[in-house]
């Protein structure tokens, strides 16, 4: 992941404060260690997004499959914190598709 590219682009660009923006980062940042850690591989949000535009990692948040997901990976099981989730991958999604 582009941290700093990405970062920059939440400010100017979506128009996020700089804790929101800190939350996106950091719930991105999660998603990969988490799926990285899942899948034994080493999951870059760049690399998936060459892959299949994240497609993979957005259907790994949700309900059905984070639920085979075991409980010591560090991914939330409610329908709310894969939702926050999904969200800033989906901005990252956006962030990638302008860049």
């Amino acid at each position: 992941m582009r941290d700093i590219e990405f970062s920059n682009w939440l400010i100017d660009v979506d128009g996020r404060d700089k804790r929101q923006t800190s939350d996106n980062i950091s719930r991105a940042r999660r998603v990969e260690k988490a799926l990285s850690e899942y899948l034994r591989l080493e999951i870059n949000l760049d690399a998936e997004y060459q892959k299949d535009k994240c497609t993979s990692v957005i259907e790994m948040l949700s309900m059905d499959y984070a639920s085979k997901i075991p409980t010591t990976i560090n991914l939330p099981k409610d329908k709310n914190g894969l939702s926050s989730l999904r969200t800033s991958i989906n901005k990252y999604i956006r962030f990638c598709k302008l860049a």
